[in-house]
């Protein structure tokens, strides 16, 4: 959350930056580049927090007319899921990186792969909050305080 908060309010500063410098002649010709490039590590930094609160969209329309030991089976079965698919989502955004490494971003001449990383790092992220959501589900306890599904 305090990387979140801090990605935030760097890339508001970087856009007031070039904002003012474009107002008054005197364009800061990297700022669009480096918000860009931040933005791509706030959302998916944002996807994990979300996670962590179980805040993401889900219709549960048909799994909440089942009885409660198959809604808790199918639960499980979805996150085991989730679990799969972000190893592979890991490893393909690795490659993405290493294809990504030898390109520079044009204004900072950063290599894209800064961008890129936020991918792999993020899914580990939530790789992670959703191992710690299947082992809280197997002890029986809630998967997470709610405080995200307040959002929408």
């Amino acid at each position: 959350m305090v990387a979140a908060v801090g990605l935030l309010g760097v890339i508001v500063a970087v856009v007031l930056a070039g904002t003012v410098g474009r107002y008054f002649g005197r364009p800061v010709v990297w700022s669009d580049e480096v918000a860009q490039a931040l933005f791509v590590w706030l959302a998916m930094l944002a996807a994990d927090l979300t996670l962590q609160r179980s805040g993401h969209f889900r219709i549960d329309a048909l799994v909440g007319l089942l009885p409660p030991r198959l809604r808790r089976l199918i639960e499980l079965a979805i996150k085991v899921t989730i679990a799969v698919l972000l190893v592979y989502l890991v490893y393909y955004g690795m490659a993405l990186v290493r294809l990504s490494d030898p390109r520079p971003l044009p204004m900072t001449g950063v290599p894209s792969s800064f961008a890129a990383a936020a991918l792999p790092v993020a899914y580990g992220l939530m790789f992670i909050t959703v191992i710690e959501q299947i082992l809280r589900h197997l002890q029986g306890r809630p998967e997470s305080d709610g405080a995200g599904r307040e959002v929408m």
